[in-house]
């Protein structure tokens, strides 16, 4: 089902982190098993280019809140530092450790891993930044514009997440599902927003990144832990809530079983 969504800050946080975030580890561009979505995209468009992607290990706390992601230097003793790696939607570098790729023969400060595993390249502090921001009112008004044009019925407000997962490598499709906690429908008649239950965002990276519009002025934090084969590491990111003009969702995988009317018979035996 297809329909036109705004996404709420901490949602679209751990989108990028989850959809974005792991096709820029520099491990994965030199892996034959990698489906390497961006490896041949270095100095070409990946985002809109109002957008903009830095990660940031040297920053310890964003507006009050601190932030998993932080460390002084690598599991490598490399010293952290700030990178750009998407300039205007240009596509720059990768996140690298001391493993080489082609074209990037050093390491960025990158190297991460959880106790027992070995070094590959993770993420640290992912910060979005737009230069087409507007109000959360003004990307309200925005999306209700939209599901008119297109002629939708509502569109769709996610407000919190509680998971995901992509895959990155060759043998599986290369997409992704992002899970909703709590997601509204907004309808452009001026109903009030309806609550919905049972969906999950899907989709392919390059289709999804390809539809946004614009962003709100405000940022949220996502906090949390990645794993990836080198265990379990913490990261953060942070993003504006954005308007997309398409998005794919299905609906959850639920049960149709019922438990039985009648308890065992064995259990009423009196001994």
């Amino acid at each position: 089902m297809w329909a036109p969504p705004f996404f709420q800050a901490a949602p679209q946080a751990f989108f990028f982190h989850e959809i974005f975030g792991h096709r820029v580890e520099g491990h994965r561009q030199k892996d034959e098993s990698e489906g390497q979505t961006f490896t041949k995209s270095v100095n070409m468009p990946v985002l809109p280019d109002f957008l903009s992607v830095v990660f940031d290990p040297t920053i310890e706390e964003f507006q009050g809140t601190p932030l998993n992601g932080a460390y002084h230097y690598d599991d490598e003793g490399v010293k952290a530092r700030r990178l750009p790696l998407v300039e205007n939607g240009i596509l720059k570098t990768f996140l690298m450790s001391r493993s080489p790729i082609q074209g990037f023969p050093q390491s960025n400060g990158h190297g991460r891993r959880s106790p027992g595993y070995e070094v590959v390249s993770r993420q640290s502090n992912l910060f979005v930044e737009s230069s087409k921001k507007v109000s959360d009112a003004e990307l309200r008004k925005m999306l209700i514009e939209e599901v008119k044009r297109q002629g939708k019925p509502y569109g769709l407000f996610f407000d919190q997440v509680t998971g995901g997962y992509t895959t990155t490598q060759r043998r599986g499709l290369q997409a992704f599902t992002v899970i909703p906690l709590i997601v509204y429908r907004i309808y452009p008649d001026g109903r009030p927003d309806e609550l919905i239950r049972g969906v999950d965002i899907v989709g392919t990276p390059l289709a999804s990144f390809g539809k946004i519009m614009a962003t709100s002025d405000k940022s949220e934090i996502f906090n949390g832990y990645c794993g990836a084969e080198s265990g379990y590491v913490p990261v953060a990111a942070i993003s504006p809530a954005l308007l997309v003009s398409e998005i794919e969702i299905q609906r959850k995988e639920r049960s149709q079983d019922r438990p039985p009317y009648l308890s065992r018979p064995t259990s009423e035996i009196k001994r």
